[in-house]
């Protein structure tokens, strides 16, 4: 459930039962939202969660520069910190930055075949070995099935999960699943799809049900606008 994104065991005290993966190896998973709601807050988050089980993200930017997604991410492990000391950032900080590698695109030149040439450099050359990728702010409205569909089956090929965001607009139609309508045709290559949706004093967290509602009602998740930290609301 999407509430399990952060039952992260702490460091030195592993669980039993170590928590399932949101999305597995193979899988897409996607974050919907408007521009400033918090998508790149959330991508990264979902980052340091693959981070803090030992799998190697490679986050890619089409729009901003290294040292600013690195910022993010410091940011970030700042914020968790604080609220949770069990996590024990502040100690591996460096450890877990190694973890991860950042890449970056100019948008107008980016294309699915760029981005499969870089990461196979990556790991033929045995620079990073990614086990998750993120990309942030990707744009579906040039891209064919017939590209889609190459790069789900570099992603299986590769036993790598991939997330990405996807920018939508305050005014656009809305579909059955309550998603933009010029995104229905892409339902069925991912797996999870996830909207963010400002209420008040709130950014929430909402999974994409199959049918139209949303899962995790009970437990809704939500981004804390002071911090853009998820938490979970009281039950």
């Amino acid at each position: 459930m999407l509430k399990d994104i952060f039952n992260i065991p702490s460091p030195g005290k592993p669980e039993a039962t170590p928590p399932a993966d949101i999305i597995k190896p193979g899988e897409f998973a996607a974050i919907l939202a408007r521009a400033g709601v918090g998508k790149t807050a959330l991508l990264v988050q979902i980052a340091i969660n693959g981070i803090l089980r030992g799998k190697n993200v490679l986050h890619i930017s089409t729009g901003d520069p290294v040292d600013k997604v690195d910022l993010w991410y410091r940011e970030v492990f700042q914020r968790l910190d604080q609220e949770d000391e069990s996590l024990q950032i502040r100690k591996r900080k460096d450890e877990l930055l190694r973890r991860r590698f950042i890449m970056t695109f100019e948008t107008e030149t980016f294309s699915i075949e760029k981005l499969k040439k870089r990461v196979n450099e990556l790991i033929s050359q045995n620079i990073f070995l990614p086990a998750q990728i993120l990309i942030d702010d990707f744009s579906f409205d040039t891209v064919s099935t017939e590209a889609l569909s190459d790069l789900k089956g570099f992603v299986a090929d590769n036993k790598l999960s991939f997330w990405f965001t996807i920018r939508t607009h305050r005014d656009e139609p809305v579909g059955d699943r309550r998603i933009p309508t010029r995104l229905l045709p892409l339902t069925e290559w991912f797996d999870l799809m996830i909207r963010l949706e400002p209420d008040n004093e709130r950014i929430y967290v909402r999974q994409v049900g199959v049918g139209g509602e949303d899962d995790d009602q009970a437990g809704a998740l939500y981004l804390d606008p002071s911090t853009l930290l998820i938490k979970m609301t009281a039950s």
